[in-house]
C-alpha cells in the first residue's frame, strides 16, 4: 500500500469506521513489515515488544527521519494490531517514538513476582507449609491421603470408608502466593493472592460447601444430586457443574462471580439471581444490592492465566492487585489521576516492569522504598 492508503485505514481503523476487508488489507501490509511482527500474539508482554516493535519499523522504513504524520501511521498500526492494546496504547507508542523513555522506577530492595505459596491447616490442627513441601505424600490427617503433585497442587483422598463428615481443612495464600488444590470431590480450586478455601476432607452431606475468602476461580464436578456450593462475601453461590471466578476481598468494595461456562445461581439477603455463561453478579461487600451485567472475561481471569489486564481501569483498583501479588504496601499522596489505564503485562515481569508501564502514561508516578510504594500524579 501506499502511504496515502495506510494513512486512510489508520484513521478508519480508529475511528471504528473499518471494514473487515479494510482491516484484513491493513493486517497483511503490517505483517508484511517483518517476522517479528507476526509472531506478536504469542508474545507475553505484549506492549513491551509492541513498543520495540514501532521503533524497529520506523527505523528500517527511515520514517524516523521524516515527521510526524508516517510516525502517527506506523503507531497507530503497530498498537491497533497488539492484542490487548487499546487506542491508549495508542497514545503512548507515539510519545515514546519522539521521546523514549528509560525506566525510572527503582527499587530499594529486590521485590520478586508472587508463586506457588500456601499453608495448608488440617482439621487436627498440624499445619504444612505448602511452598516448602516436597512433592509426594505429605500427611494422612487423620483419615485423608494428601499428596503434592508435580505441578504443585494438593490432591485429597479419603482413607477411611466411613460415611461420616470429616473436619474442615483451610488452604491459604498469603500476598505473594497463589496455589491449586483438588477438592476431594475431584473439583479444581485456584487461589489467587491473598486468599483461602475452607472445605471438608470428604463431601458426605447433602451440599458440597465451601468458605471462601479473595479470589478463587473453580472448575467444578459436576454432581447433580449434590449440588457445589461457595459461601464469599455475604453471598451463596450454588453451582450445577461450571466453570466460574469469585472476587471477595474484604478491603475491596464489590464481591463479584463471573461464570465462564455452566450456570450458577448468587443469593444475597433472600434475593437470588441466575448467571448465564458471559455474566457478572455484583453487590457490595457490607450491602443489600445483587446486580447482573455482561462481564469481561478475558479482564476477569486475566490472572488465572499470569496476566495483568487493565481495560480502562481506575489506578485505585490496580493498585490492591499489585500489593497483593508483589506483597507490596501501597500508599497514596496526592490527587489520584480519573484516566482509565489500558494494557496487558505478564505476571512474572518485575515490578518496576509493571509501575513503569503504568508511569509511562505521563499521569501517575510512583516512589518505592523497600517494599512501600507510593502513587503520585
Amino acid at each position: 500500500m501506499n502511504d496515502e492508503r495506510v494513512d486512510l485505514l489508520s484513521e478508519k481503523l480508529f475511528n471504528g469506521t473499518i471494514t473487515s476487508s479494510e482491516r484484513s488489507e491493513l493486517e497483511s501490509w503490517y505483517a508484511d513489515m517483518g517476522d517479528e511482527a507476526i509472531h506478536v500474539e504469542s508474545h507475553l508482554d505484549k506492549i513491551e515488544f509492541s513498543n520495540n516493535l514501532f521503533l524497529l519499523i520506523a527505523e528500517r522504513t527511515g520514517l524516523s527521519q521524516r515527521g510526524r504524520r508516517p510516525l502517527f501511521r506506523y503507531a497507530a498500526i503497530a498498537a491497533s494490531l497488539m492484542l490487548g492494546i487499546s487506542v491508549a496504547g495508542y497514545f503512548l507508542l507515539k510519545t515514546l517514538a519522539h521521546h523514549p523513555v528509560t525506566s525510572s522506577v527503582q527499587m530499594a530492595s529486590k521485590v520478586v513476582p508472587g508463586g506457588n505459596k500456601a499453608i495448608l491447616k488440617l482439621s487436627n490442627g498440624q499445619v504444612v507449609n505448602l511452598d516448602d513441601a516436597n512433592q509426594g505424600q505429605l500427611s494422612t490427617g487423620g483419615r485423608e491421603m494428601i499428596d503434592k503433585t508435580a505441578k504443585g497442587q494438593i490432591t485429597y483422598k479419603p482413607l477411611s470408608g466411613s460415611k461420616e463428615q470429616l473436619g474442615y481443612n483451610t488452604l491459604t495464600t498469603p500476598r505473594g502466593g497463589k496455589f491449586n488444590i483438588l477438592l476431594p470431590d475431584g473439583s479444581l480450586a485456584m487461589l489467587d493472592a491473598g486468599s483461602s478455601i475452607t472445605y471438608p476432607a470428604q463431601f458426605v452431606a447433602k451440599e458440597r460447601i465451601v468458605t471462601i475468602t479473595g479470589q478463587v476461580y473453580f472448575e467444578v464436578v459436576h454432581r447433580s444430586a449434590q449440588p457445589f456450593v461457595v459461601m464469599a462475601g455475604n453471598q451463596i453461590i450454588k453451582d450445577i457443574g461450571t466453570r466460574f471466578n469469585i472476587s471477595a476481598y474484604a478491603d475491596e468494595k464489590l464481591v463479584k462471580t463471573t461464570l465462564e461456562e455452566g450456570a450458577v445461581s448468587v443469593t444475597k439477603n433472600r434475593k437470588t439471581i441466575f448467571l448465564k455463561p458471559g455474566q457478572v453478579g455484583v453487590s457490595q461487600y457490607a450491602g443489600d444490592g445483587l446486580t447482573t451485567g455482561v462481564a469481561d472475561l478475558e479482564e476477569t481471569l486475566a490472572w488465572k492465566n499470569g496476566y495483568f489486564r487493565f481495560n480502562n481501569e481506575p489506578i485505585e483498583n490496580i493498585m490492591p492487585k499489585i500489593s497483593r501479588w508483589y506483597n507490596v504496601d501501597i500508599k497514596y499522596n496526592g490527587k489520584l489521576p480519573s484516566d482509565g489505564f489500558n494494557g496487558t503485562i505478564s505476571r512474572s515481569k518485575s515490578i518496576e516492569k509493571v509501575l513503569d508501564m503504568l508511569q509511562r502514561t505521563g499521569v501517575i508516578h510512583f516512589k518505592v522504598e523497600g517494599r512501600n510504594v507510593t502513587v503520585l500524579p
